[in-house]
């Protein structure tokens, strides 16, 4: 019963990791179409990661997750490894190109498998 509901639970942060961010992105691509953020992709790029600090309540929440994601990474190599996980590098690249939350659930969703396939 608890693995269903962890799995569950992984599930869910991994769908809503995947829908709650791109929410924002797509605001943020409204923003650039209608002009209120312009020039080259660099610059539109860099406004995007300069949002992100620009005040400190948006700096504080992205110094907590940029050392979040440091030891989230440590845990992926430790765990992917310790269980053997196949393709456990690919939670790297997901967590760029989609976001840390999806990538974090679908980690643990696939770990919580491999762990109950042992039992």
């Amino acid at each position: 019963m608890w693995t269903k509901i962890r799995l569950g639970i992984y599930g869910a942060t991994c769908l809503a990791g995947l829908l709650w961010p791109f929410y924002f992105i797509i605001q943020f691509i409204s923003l650039v179409r209608n002009g209120n953020i312009q020039g080259s992709v660099i610059d539109i790029g860099t406004a995007f990661f300069d949002d992100a600090w620009i005040t400190p309540t948006s700096g504080f929440i992205s110094a907590d997750t940029v050392i979040l994601l440091i030891a989230i990474f440590i845990f992926y190599v430790a765990e992917g490894k310790r269980l053997k996980l196949k393709l456990w590098g690919i939670y790297f690249p997901l967590t760029f190109l989609i976001s840390l939350a999806f990538s974090f659930g679908a980690f643990m969703f696939m770990r919580e498998i491999e762990l109950n396939k042992k039992d």
